[in-house]
């Protein structure tokens, strides 16, 4: 009853059954199984910001709790301004009915504008968001939280800086890494707060970049699989003018939860790492930075090695760059990927590279290219000597522009993107399809994708993301729609 009374406030149109999977006729006039079921709204109140589907598990292959899509809506929608959560079924994987998240009491948990969600131990999903200002949190701080899909979910922690950039990751046995903004006074930095938070300052003095820091810390904190919560947040002051400079902001773990995290700041790329145990290490300047808006991709391994790409954009040009740790996560002079002039159709597309792991533990990079004048989606596979040429593995003559690479529990990775139509004034991102391919790291040296897969049709989709059910080796990707509007598609389990 509860949850048809929530349904019914909120005016959501759920779907709540399987979509049988429609058949289709190949160029050869053989049928088979369409691999996406078709695409269904989940809500229809509007919002702003991507979607996340979420699933934890405590190894590549073996989940431990309901996975989960988690969003935010915006004040049309009947309950206002919110962050909905959309239970997955274990059994085929279709979202349930949307609810807002509550406490063991009842309580609402009032986030609003952009949230993230990632998986964490015991079956549980972290999310984070802005302060709706109704409790003791001033309004637009950042909180998080934490639970079970169907809930109940913990009282939010208020963790003391702006809902502006922050940035999460899971690691093995759900161990979550969570990195946010928070300013301090200058050459307060590089202290630790106990053993699950740290404060990494953005361009400190005496670290070889020429600046003389403004105060503005990157501060990290980790749950390892044996804790229940996040460690309680050392405030250092409110978020101020210093934290705007930090562009853009990731942190990765390794399986061992060593953590490295890397933002841009005044122009260039930054890293560190944390190791779970010992010497933290210094801030290393990686190269010239990504534009505002831009993703950082890095993920660190048990070698003690990381990986860190991203672009730059200069002149009416595209740079992607990788870099490379050695042996200790020490960092040398960054590899040029691919440099391009940028497509005239989307001036202000800015190309987002993605790095996974897959469940073998190899990696695989995919980025935006360009190939005769058209976006093109590039995929790499990335050992210790280097990473390899590239595949293109999107259609030739069409635009394709990458929304989302994800690992899957059988060696796989699905990557997915968008392709705007075409119209008089150029690309038109208020009509993209969605299309996925499935590959695999073909060792040594190569990746293998299967072809093309449509998700939807064209429409005015936007803010696709995927992510795999590590138990049932089914995806589920999730995406904006008309007037904000959420829809999401299963893919059925294995298949080319």
């Amino acid at each position: 009853m509860l949850g048809r009374m929530v349904a019914d406030l909120l005016g959501l149109v759920c779907a709540i059954s399987l979509v049988v999977l429609p058949t289709i006729v190949d160029a050869e006039g053989m049928t088979a199984t369409a691999k996406w079921s078709a695409p269904a709204i989940l809500s229809g109140c509007s919002g702003t910001g991507a979607p996340h589907v979420v699933f934890p598990s405590d190894s590549p292959t073996q989940g431990t709790g309901p996975g989960a899509i988690v969003w935010s809506t915006s004040s049309p929608c009947p309950s206002g301004a919110g962050v909905l959560v959309a239970a997955i079924s274990p059994e085929d994987d279709v979202p349930g009915q949307p609810a807002l998240p509550r406490t063991a009491a009842g309580q609402t948990i009032a986030l609003r504008g952009s949230v993230a969600a990632t998986p964490g131990p015991y079956g549980r999903i972290v999310i984070a968001g802005a302060s709706a200002g109704e409790g003791a949190a001033p309004a637009d701080e950042l909180l998080l939280t934490e639970g079970q899909a169907g809930g109940p979910f913990a009282a939010p922690t208020a963790l003391g800086g702006p809902a502006s950039t922050f940035a999460f990751t899971t690691a093995y046995l759900g161990d979550v890494a969570f990195a946010s903004l928070i300013d301090a006074p200058s050459g307060s930095a590089n202290q630790s707060s106990d053993s699950s938070g740290a404060h990494l300052q953005a361009g400190p003095a005496g670290s070889g970049d020429g600046r003389d820091g403004d105060g503005s810390d990157v501060q990290l904190r980790v749950q390892r699989h044996h804790a229940y919560r996040f460690a309680a947040p050392a405030l250092l002051g409110a978020a101020g003018a210093g934290s705007a400079s930090v562009q853009a902001l990731t942190v990765a773990l390794d399986y061992r939860s060593d953590a490295l995290a890397a933002w841009s700041e005044h122009g260039s790329l930054y890293a560190r790492e944390l190791p779970a145990s010992g010497v933290e290490q210094p801030v290393q300047r990686l190269g010239p930075s990504p534009p505002s808006g831009g993703r950082i991709a890095a993920v660190i391994s048990d070698d003690d090695r990381a990986i860190v790409a991203w672009s730059y954009r200069h002149d009416g040009r595209t740079s992607v760059y990788v870099a490379r740790s050695q042996t200790g996560v020490r960092f040398t002079g960054p590899q040029l990927l691919e440099d391009f002039p940028d497509p005239p159709d989307l001036p202000g597309y800015v190309v987002s590279p993605r790095i996974v792991r897959l469940s073998s533990e190899s990696v695989m990079l995919a980025w935006t290219g360009a190939v005769a004048g058209h976006w093109a989606i590039r995929v790499a596979a990335i050992d210790l000597n280097g990473v390899h040429p590239p595949n293109t593995i999107s259609p030739p003559g069409r635009d394709a522009l990458l929304a989302d690479l994800a690992p899957g529990p059988d060696d796989e990775a699905l990557a997915l993107w968008t392709e705007p139509l075409q119209s008089t004034a150029g690309l038109d991102l208020g009509s993209q399809a969605i299309f996925a391919a499935r590959g695999f790291d073909a060792y040594p040296e190569q990746v293998k994708f299967a072809a093309d897969e449509e998700v939807a049709p064209p429409g005015p989709n936007s803010e696709a993301t995927v992510a795999f059910d590590p138990s049932s080796d089914r995806a589920v990707a999730a995406w904006r729609t008309g007037a904000g509007q959420l829809a999401y598609a299963i893919r059925a389990p294995g298949a080319p």
